[in-house]
């Protein structure tokens, strides 16, 4: 099938639409302008003209299963698809849709069975990082259920585990191998709480690794067959002692000139990865920087939602770079990272209303302001993603600043740590 013959294009999206925009509307746009057909067939939220302009969208049930989504996509008639949806179990659920899709001849973008499974299964992923020289926290894979004697009497293997650990060194964290977004992470400070945990395991595989004091970062990769384009570093926050709630921090895609060259030859190491596993769409990575190395911690084979922070930066549309594989159009930039062409901030914001957005849209570039983050179910406050030229960064502090005192949106700490960004090394690089 050739770029001319696809005419309707399906995009299958896991959470609310709204949390792409601007970047899912301006992809409608590009796709209904070029003459072609868009639905978005979606399982979470609401969606309308303001989120899909110029196409359609269908909702979907929240555990709409493989088959039911590749037989709505079948009935409306679509020629290709790109899935857009997160996390790992929906990125999974859609290499599956793929593979149902391929028996009738329609191409997605989208990672394929394999490198979906290897890389949503941390373990594998360390292994993956490895063979590839890439550097990862040391670690090994526990075993929950052997661990309490559930699988077979075997009380050595907490000695084992004991002895690993102090090679490994403190503090130590466990994660589940099949899990994302921070779910069921538990923190062991010491050798004391370590047999707290021996004494009270989690059922299933776990990877046991060093926690490392640093600070985090994510980066997005898009591309297909040994094409690739690797997003701006954006940086999440500190690391180094018991899990936070990631959207309380103040993550951004800034400049840091010494920082970003000394990334630019893991970003060629990870294309190589991509090439090898054959990434076709986004896999998207949570590292740590620490005393100049970057520590991968693991590969997410999705979109994720940090994809609007790294576009804001450079300027390119991943979901629109999707569509540019599906059409057989893309072709990545040259070098090793896209440039950061602005500043790229995601802040939380509290008691947002309607006057608080107008006036904000108005004064700022805001990307998104989404009222109330709501994750696994539980609501949280909001969140503001936001772009800044460079050199017009005392202006943004002036316009927030005013804000705040009218809406009070912003906690203290996060007044000043804005701050300090927008006023400190990362702006003097950026003059």
């Amino acid at each position: 099938m050739t770029a001319s013959d696809i005419k309707r294009i399906a995009y299958i999206r896991s959470i609310p639409v709204s949390r792409a925009g601007p970047y899912i509307p301006e992809l409608a746009r590009t796709v209904t302008d070029a003459g072609r057909a868009a639905r978005i067939f979606y399982t979470d939220g609401d969606c309308g003209a303001a989120d899909f302009p110029g196409g359609t969208w269908e909702k979907l049930p929240e555990d709409a299963t493989p088959d039911r989504i590749a037989d709505r996509i079948r009935a409306w008639g679509a020629d290709g698809v790109v899935s857009l949806s997160f996390p790992d179990e929906a990125g999974l659920r859609d290499a599956v849709v793929k593979e149902k899709l391929a028996r009738y001849g329609i191409p997605m973008v989208s990672n394929g069975l394999e490198p979906s499974r290897l890389l949503a299964d941390k373990w594998e992923t360390k292994k993956i990082l490895a063979d590839h020289g890439l550097d990862t926290p040391p670690g090994m894979l526990v075993d929950g259920t052997l661990l309490k004697n559930g699988a077979a009497e075997v009380p050595v293997y907490a000695d084992i585990i004991r002895l690993k650990a102090e090679e490994i060194g403190y503090p130590l964290l466990t994660k589940a191998v099949w899990g994302s977004s921070g779910n069921g992470i538990r923190f062991i400070r010491d050798r004391a709480e370590l047999e707290e945990y021996l004494a009270t395991p989690d059922e299933g595989n776990h990877v046991l690794e060093r926690c490392i004091t640093g600070e985090l970062c994510t980066v997005e990769i898009v591309g297909a067959d040994g094409e690739y384009a690797v997003q701006p570093l954006c940086f999440t926050g500190p690391t180094g002692g018991r899990p936070t709630f990631a959207f309380w921090e103040l993550r951004s895609s800034a400049p840091r000139p010494a920082d970003d060259a000394a990334f630019e030859p893991v970003a060629e190491k990870l294309k190589k990865l991509c090439t090898t596993l054959g990434i076709t769409g986004v896999i998207n990575l949570d590292i740590i920087y620490s005393g100049g190395t970057y520590h991968i911690l693991e590969i997410n084979p999705r979109v994720s939602g940090a994809t609007a922070l790294g576009v804001a930066a450079s300027g390119r549309n991943t979901y629109l770079a999707m569509t540019e594989i599906l059409l057989g159009q893309w072709r990545a930039p040259a070098g090793p990272v896209l440039p950061r062409r602005r500043w790229s901030l995601e802040f939380p914001v509290d008691n947002v209303t309607d006057a608080f957005v107008e006036e904000a849209e108005q004064a700022l570039d805001v990307v998104q302001i989404t009222p109330t983050l709501v994750v696994d179910g539980r609501e949280y406050g909001g969140l503001m993603i936001a772009s800044c030229e460079y050199g017009d960064e005392a202006r943004f502090l002036r316009v927030i600043t005013d804000l705040d005192a009218t809406h009070q949106v912003l906690r203290p700490e996060m007044r000043t740590r804005l701050g300090e960004l927008l006023t400190g090394p990362a702006a003097r690089a950026a003059a």
